[in-house]
């Protein structure tokens, strides 16, 4: 039976024809394989010469590095602030037996050890969200500065982000009301509208060349999947969250959308991706 949500003061449906049923992932495995589906895609957009330069930035597991290099007969320099990422991406680059290809640098975005000028590529796979709640995003600004300083003249700047998602109907404005609630603090993870990036690649002299949107096939959580994701969530977002960053308990949380998340699951945000590529022109 598709799962439909429904208003007690209008029994018509908030999406007419359209079954939830259909978005639910079948199985964490299925979610990561479709996200990493979007990852190798979007590697292969850069098309980058033997021998290039390539520098990946926010790099959490390495997952983007290591699709890199399965593209392309290149080494990658990985950078990362993260101390618990940092020892998972190191066994996910040993497992695939990439360790002498890319080579994972604890550092900051925003204060880089490089010379000016170094690398050919300079690219991103999402982690803007985290960026905004760990640094603050008046600091992206800077983040771009340092990412334009080591890029050479005429090199390839790109970024793909998770946009804000428009809330069309009921499910998905609930959606983001859990989104906000499951935070206490002011500082948050912060998504961003495409306009901000063009904004930055603009400022930063960098000439646009490419955009693409990717979407993975499903966008949702299953029920069941998505309190053991909340539960997870709650218990250990101190390790990759500044500690003035503060949510709610996994309790508070079911109080109040355990009804909704038994009906509807959650919205997987990583089902949508921006990918934005240019070159540094002066």
């Amino acid at each position: 039976m598709s799962l439909v949500y429904r208003n007690p003061k209008n029994p018509q449906p908030f999406m007419k024809g359209y079954a939830l049923s259909s978005k639910f992932y079948e199985s964490d495995e299925e979610r990561w394989n479709e996200i990493d589906k979007i990852r190798e895609k979007v590697a292969k957009h850069f098309r980058i010469p033997h021998g290039s330069s390539v520098l990946d930035v926010l790099v959490g597991h390495a997952d983007f590095s290591i699709a890199i290099v399965r593209a392309y007969n290149v080494k990658v320099t990985a950078i990362e602030i993260n101390d618990e990422d940092i020892e998972e991406a190191k066994r996910r680059i040993k497992n695939v037996g990439f360790q002498d290809r890319i080579r994972l640098i604890k550092m900051d975005l925003t204060d880089m050890k490089f010379p000016d000028n170094t690398f050919n590529y300079v690219v991103n796979f999402i982690g803007w969200e985290d960026f905004a709640a760990v640094s603050g995003e008046e600091f992206i600004n800077t983040a771009f500065s340092e990412m334009v300083r080591v890029l050479k003249m005429n090199g390839i700047l790109a970024v793909t982000f998770i946009p804000i998602l428009l809330s069309k109907d009921e499910v998905s404005r609930k959606d983001e009301e859990l989104l906000e609630y499951m935070y206490k603090s002011s500082k948050r993870p912060k998504y961003f509208h495409e306009k901000f990036f063009l904004q930055m690649f603009e400022k930063h002299g960098i000439k646009l060349l490419k955009r693409h949107v990717f979407e993975t096939s499903k966008s949702r959580l299953r029920p069941e999947n998505a309190k053991k994701y909340v539960k997870w969530f709650c218990n250990n977002y101190k390790g990759f969250y500044a500690p003035d960053v503060e949510m709610r308990t996994y309790d508070e949380i079911l109080r109040k959308f355990g009804g909704f998340i038994e009906k509807h699951g959650i919205r997987e945000r990583r089902s949508k991706f921006i990918f934005l590529m240019g070159k540094k022109s002066n």
